[in-house]
């Protein structure tokens, strides 16, 4: 996560699927050359 600005914070709330912040995605997404919408779904409850 270094590499993106980000920290193990983020990587570990995302495995936990909780709260990572727009820009923290924003981050991911152009690193390794996705759209949040290859990497996101959304189940409804």
């Amino acid at each position: 996560m270094f590499l993106i600005g980000s920290t193990s914070n983020t990587l570990a709330n995302m495995g936990k699927n909780e709260y990572i912040s727009m820009k923290n995605l924003e981050k991911i997404c152009k690193a390794i050359n996705l759209t949040p919408s290859e990497i996101l779904e959304f189940v409804e409850d």
